[in-house]
């Protein structure tokens, strides 16, 4: 579990604060007094959704890829604590065009990190790596000792983060901790093209869900909230020396077929007339399944959030927010 005094005054800064997960981050970490410097290219998104957050912290506005910006900030608020999360996110906009994700996830990537080490002041840094950096395995579930043969442009760029992150901890001494995390949901998020925001926004409109595969397809969905501990673990814990350089799965102890999560999302939205419509026009027959026993031993993660409850809780969000606030954030996301 977090330790809130650890958070105390620490001053913090946090990459991509205008994003889904990093609005959420800001939001705890403030709670437990923490002192917040955002960075972001952009000056609007979910830092708006959350009320009063924006006032609440530090933006400043740049791009990953500008050292001395970067440098100055970490010296000018005398950071304490890094949580890398900005990232070009979307693996469908990657594909159209991967130079983009390569600039943000690979080129920012060092750009961040050497940054830190030129600061030289941190005391522990958290970088956001993904599921997607396994790309296709033989067995599961995937552990962290496991190649990482993620080949699209997306996938690849965050296995390229993960290494990197995982070098410069282990080249510069810097201590540095990579989260591989499921597929994430909760409240305002903006990536409407998704599974879950897409089935709830079908069902508010009173459509049946389009379910593209033949709902097969396992992955294993964390609410925000789960994910958001994982950081603050790493941001906790990431010198240790059993953490210092090394990757760590945050994932549900078991993964939900694609089936089974629309229905269930159905179930909570109290929709049973609109039953799920499967195509089987998708040929993708992706299982993806993560072992978590190293989270769980090393750092004391759990899921806090049970499935259910957490599609409960977004359900409503999207049902009382899907109007000028979410499309505004979702056009900031692919913006």
């Amino acid at each position: 579990m977090a330790n809130p005094q650890f958070w105390q005054g620490r001053r913090v800064l946090v990459t991509g604060a205008n994003g889904f997960i990093p609005a959420w981050l800001i939001e705890t970490i403030l709670g437990y007094g923490a002192e917040v410097v955002g960075f972001d290219r952009s000056p609007g998104g979910a830092l708006d959704i959350h009320p009063g957050l924006r006032d609440r912290i530090t933006l400043v506005l740049g791009d990953l890829t500008d050292q001395p910006k970067l440098e100055a900030i970490l010296d000018e608020h005398q950071i304490q604590t890094l949580i890398h999360l900005a990232a070009q996110s979307s693996i469908s906009i990657s594909r159209g065009s991967p130079v983009p994700a390569f600039e943000s996830n690979i080129r920012g990537t060092w750009t961040v990190l050497d940054a830190a080490r030129s600061y030289g002041k941190l005391d522990t840094i958290a970088v956001a790596s993904s599921l997607t950096a396994y790309g296709e395995q033989e067995t599961s579930p995937f552990d962290e000792s496991f190649a990482l043969n993620g080949n699209d442009p997306y996938a690849a760029s965050k296995a390229c983060t993960d290494v990197i992150a995982r070098c410069f901890a282990a080249t510069y001494d810097m201590p540095i901790a990579a989260a591989r995390t499921a597929n994430i949901f909760g409240p305002a998020d903006p990536h409407l093209d998704h599974i879950i925001p897409g089935t709830m926004l079908s069902l508010i409109r009173g459509e049946r869900p389009i379910i593209r595969s033949d709902g097969s397809p396992s992955k294993g969905y964390l609410h925000v909230k789960d994910i958001v501990e994982s950081y603050v673990l790493l941001g906790e814990h990431a010198a240790d020396p059993d953490v210092r350089g090394r990757a760590f799965n945050f994932h549900p102890d078991e993964p939900i077929t694609v089936l089974d999560l629309v229905n269930l999302i159905i179930k909570v939205a109290d929709r049973p007339d609109l039953e799920p419509r499967v195509t089987a026009e998708s040929k993708n027959q992706e299982h993806v399944w993560l072992a978590n026993e190293r989270a769980k031993s090393v750092l004391g993660w759990r899921q806090q959030v049970p499935l259910e409850d957490g599609l409960r809780e977004t359900f409503l969000w999207f049902r009382d927010h899907a109007g000028a606030e979410l499309e505004r954030a979702a056009q900031t996301f692919h913006g």
